[in-house]
Order: C-alpha cells, then sequence, then structure tokens
C-alpha cells in the first residue's frame, strides 16, 4: 500500500479533520478564517487512492491577524536571527481511526515539512497533543513549553525545530 500526499484539497483535509477532531474527539471549534488564507498550505494523505489524512502549514503571523484568539506559540531559540515570516506553525495532523500505526502521520509531517521549506520557513512550530509528542520528537521536534490546556482542554505542548 502507498501513501501519496497531496497538497491544495482543503475540502478533503476538512472531512479528515471533522471525522477526527470533532466527531471522534469532541472539538467544537475546528475550522478558522486562517484556513481559506492562499498562504495556508493543506496536505492530505491517501492510501491507495483512499482520504486517509491531513495536516495543514502556515507562515506564523497569519494566526496572530486571523485567529486572535488561538494560543500563541511561545518563542523558542531556533528562531534567532529568523525574520517571522519565516517561522511556520504545523496543526492539523489526523489520520483516520482505522488507519492509524501505519507511518501515515509520520508522512504528512515529512511532506507538511518539505512544503514549509519550499515556502521559505527555516523554523516549524507544532501545538501537539500531548499523547503524540514522542511521534513529533522522532522527526528532530523539541518541547519548547511545558504542557498546556489552552486547546478546548486537551493536554498539549509546544514544540519546535530547525529546518
Amino acid at each position: 500500500m502507498a501513501v501519496t500526499i497531496k497538497t491544495g484539497l482543503r475540502d478533503d483535509a476538512f472531512a479528515v479533520r471533522r471525522a477526527v477532531f470533532m466527531d471522534e474527539q469532541g472539538y467544537e471549534n475546528e475550522f478558522e478564517p486562517l484556513d481559506d488564507d492562499p498562504a495556508c498550505i493543506h496536505l492530505t494523505a491517501y492510501l491507495d487512492d483512499v482520504l486517509v489524512g491531513c495536516a495543514r502549514v502556515f507562515p506564523e503571523p497569519l494566526e496572530h491577524t486571523l485567529a486572535p484568539g488561538a494560543p500563541h506559540a511561545p518563542a523558542s531559540h531556533f528562531e534567532e536571527g529568523i525574520a517571522p515570516d519565516q517561522v511556520f506553525l504545523l496543526g492539523r495532523v489526523a489520520v483516520l481511526a482505522a488507519y492509524r500505526r501505519q507511518g501515515i502521520a509520520a508522512a504528512l509531517t515529512c511532506a507538511a515539512l518539505d512544503a514549509a521549506r519550499a515556502a521559505g520557513a527555516r523554523v516549524m512550530k507544532l501545538h501537539a497533543q500531548e499523547y503524540v509528542q514522542a511521534l513529533y520528537a522522532h522527526e528532530g521536534f523539541e518541547a519548547i513549553a511545558p504542557v498546556d490546556y489552552e486547546d478546548e482542554g486537551q493536554p498539549h505542548v509546544w514544540m519546535a525545530r530547525a529546518l
């Protein structure tokens, strides 16, 4: 079975996010105006042409202007000497329940890093659910803040890495 990653299929990404974050995990505020900004890159994963996962990346300043209520990422040592528009955020990494533990989230993360790099990113940050912190650590991310409960009361940790 081959995993294929595509970009620009927002509606497919929304279908996965709705299934995982809203239906499965009970989140209420899943979609934001920044999802429609051209600088926001939606990635989707397909396993033998079946939609199985998604992720998104965007420049950090976009969140400050289009999602003012969202928890803002803390600064990290990776950002020293880096312009604000070269710091990107990775988020909404989700894989449908029936397809987990097959490396799809890791493939999405690697593709997201590549997409951000191509868009000019030099640093990537994310606000991971605590239970998947090891996945991101394996991809080179380091915790940059203690666990918090800012995202609808679920334990999350801010992480970052250089690109």
